[in-house]
C-alpha cells in the first residue's frame, strides 16, 4: 500500500490544495493524518470540509495538540499570548459541523496503533508519554517501547525526519536485530525547516520506499487572508518556512 502522510496542515487551504494536486499525479492508496488540522490558518472550517470530503481515504486521523487545545479550551501549554489569541480566533469560527467532525471522526488520544500489510504502525502526534505536546529528540530513538513497531509516525515539530533504528531482539535470523523506522513527514501548512514549500511523505509499505515531497504553493494568496485579528507573526513565517 502507498500511504500519503499528512500532518500539521493548520487550516492552510492553499497548501493542502497544492499537496492534493501533487498526490493526484502520483499513485497513493490511502492517507494518514497525524494531527493539527486546524489553528494558525484563517480557514478552519474549509480545511475540515476538505478532509471530511475525502474521509473514506484515510486509514487514521489523530488529534494533535491544537485539536486538543481547541476542544478542551485549554491554553496553559501555549508559550505566548499570540498563540493563545489565535487559538481563540479559531474557536470562534469553528462551525458545529467542524466541531462534530473533530470530536467524532478523529482519534482523540493523539496516538493509535494499527497494522498495515503485516507491519505494525504507531501514530503519535508528539511522543509516547506526551502524545500531544512532546518534542521528538534523538533520545526517543533509544526508547525500547518503540521496538515493537515497524514504523513510528510522528509530527508536531513541523520538521521532517527519517531514521532507521536497529533494536536488540531475540531473532537469530536477523542477527538478533529488529528494525524500527521513525518518520516525520513535516508540515503541510506551517513548515519550520526553513523551506516554505508544503511538505508531506509517501510511504510504500510493501517495498518500504519512502519519499519526502516538497510542493511550492501560492504563499501570498494564503497570506492575503490574514486579518488584523491575529498576530502578523503567523502570516510572515510562511514566507521562509520558520
Amino acid at each position: 500500500m502507498r500511504l500519503a502522510l499528512l500532518s500539521d496542515i493548520h487550516a492552510n487551504v492553499t497548501a493542502l490544495n497544492a499537496v492534493l494536486e501533487e498526490i493526484r499525479r502520483r499513485h497513493v492508496d490511502k492517507f494518514v493524518l497525524l494531527g493539527d488540522l486546524v489553528n494558525y490558518g484563517m480557514r478552519p472550517n474549509e480545511i475540515v470540509d476538505m478532509i471530511r470530503g475525502m474521509d473514506d481515504k484515510f486509514v487514521a486521523k489523530i488529534w494533535g495538540n491544537h485539536e486538543k487545545a481547541v476542544m478542551d479550551n485549554d491554553t496553559t501549554r501555549f508559550a505566548t499570548d499570540r498563540g493563545r489569541a489565535i487559538l481563540h480566533y479559531t474557536q470562534k469560527r469553528l462551525s458545529q459541523e467542524s466541531i462534530d467532525f473533530i470530536n467524532n471522526k478523529m482519534n482523540r488520544d493523539g496516538t493509535c496503533s494499527l497494522e498495515i500489510d503485516g507491519k505494525k504502525f504507531l501514530l503519535v502526534h508528539g511522543i509516547l508519554g506526551d502524545p500531544y505536546w512532546g518534542k521528538f529528540t534523538p533520545v526517543e530513538l533509544t526508547r525500547e517501547e518503540y521496538a515493537e513497531f515497524d514504523y513510528v509516525l510522528t509530527a508536531h515539530s513541523h520538521v521532517c525526519h527519517y531514521f532507521e533504528v536497529l533494536f536488540k531482539a531475540d531473532s537469530p535470523s536477523t542477527r538478533n536485530k529488529k528494525k524500527t523506522v521513525f518518520i516525520n513527514p513535516g508540515s503541510v501548512g506551517q513548515p519550520r525547516n526553513i523551506n516554505p514549500c508544503a511538505q508531506f511523505g509517501i510511504l510504500d509499505t510493501e517495498t518500504t520506499e519512502y519519499e519526502h515531497v516538497c510542493v511550492p504553493y501560492d504563499i501570498v494568496a494564503e497570506q492575503d487572508l490574514y486579518t488584523d485579528e491575529v498576530d502578523v507573526f503567523y502570516k510572515d513565517r510562511l514566507t521562509l518556512g520558520i
